[in-house]
């Protein structure tokens, strides 16, 4: 009995061609059922129903168990319902019994990009291309479509932090899930965000610092300067000396300030392996 052109029935005869050659050019989910098997009942109608929403995603293929039993030893069936996905000729990921939607969804979100996905990676190549205004446009087609798919929003961010629309930036990266804000992306965007608004005229802020240098308020307001211009090691030089003075300060601000530039940098850019030793020191001196 055929279902629809996203969902098809699989038996040893067709196997090769509708499997294991299929799979090269679309991921193909293998769902093994039987109709004396009660969880097969439950599963087989959501696997339907998402195989439906993907509309060539990828493509389900349904085999009655009892009836094509070598393909089931070959798939090493044990138990059903058994779920097998198959891409480039290769299992690429399985679960066996009745599953909800929602965890198969991320099933399917971990071994198969969406076309979202795949927009994104495009979106990614336009940037380093240099093609800024290509790249946004794709996110924002995305977004349209999809408004909490996570690298458009992240992406997206990244572009207005570099064209230096702040406030609309703050605003993406806002739509981002708690959850995915502890990425090192997202950390360094964040950063990123938090020292771009700072004060830029360093004269008046240095003048206060020779003044009193016990002015330690000046001195964050000097450093977050500093990263938003760039000068990273000049910037922690003066975090440092506001941990150095008085680590409390602020929240430990001095400390929070050092460890949102090297989220922005990430762990293997040199000035981060350098301050993180002096940073170390001075915290456990």
């Amino acid at each position: 009995m055929s279902h629809s052109q996203w969902v098809i029935d699989v038996d040893e005869a067709s196997f090769v061609k509708e499997v294991a050659e299929r799979s090269h050019t679309t991921p193909v989910l293998v769902d093994f059922w039987a109709p004396w098997c009660g969880p097969c009942k439950t599963l087989g109608p959501i696997l339907e129903k998402l195989a439906e929403e993907s509309s060539g995603r990828f493509i389900l293929a349904k085999i009655n168990a009892d009836e094509n039993q070598q393909l089931g030893q070959q798939f090493g069936v044990r138990g059903i319902p058994a779920v097998k996905l198959v891409i480039d000729g290769k299992l690429a990921g399985e679960f066996t019994g009745a599953q909800p939607e929602s965890q198969i969804k991320e099933f399917l979100d971990k071994h198969i990009p969406s076309p979202a996905d795949d927009y994104a990676s495009q979106a990614e190549s336009l940037i380093q291309q240099g093609d800024l205004e290509g790249a946004s446009t794709l996110y924002a087609n995305i977004l349209s479509q999809q408004p909490d798919h996570i690298p458009s929003l992240l992406g997206l961010t990244k572009i207005l932090v570099e064209v230096g629309r702040m406030e609309e930036a703050q605003e993406m990266f806002d739509r981002l899930p708690e959850k995915e804000r502890t990425s090192p992306e997202a950390k360094a965007l964040k950063a990123r965000l938090t020292f771009q608004g700072s004060a830029t005229d360093l004269s008046d802020l240095e003048s206060a610092i020779a003044k009193d240098p016990d002015d330690l308020a000046a001195r964050l307001e000097l450093a977050r300067a500093l990263v938003s211009r760039e000068e990273y090691a000049a910037s922690m030089d003066q975090f440092l000396e506001v941990i150095r003075r008085d680590r409390s300060f602020d929240d430990e601000a001095g400390r929070q300030g050092m460890l949102q530039v090297f989220d922005m940098l990430g762990p293997t850019h040199p000035l981060v392996m350098q301050y993180r030793s002096q940073l170390s020191a001075l915290l456990f001196s």
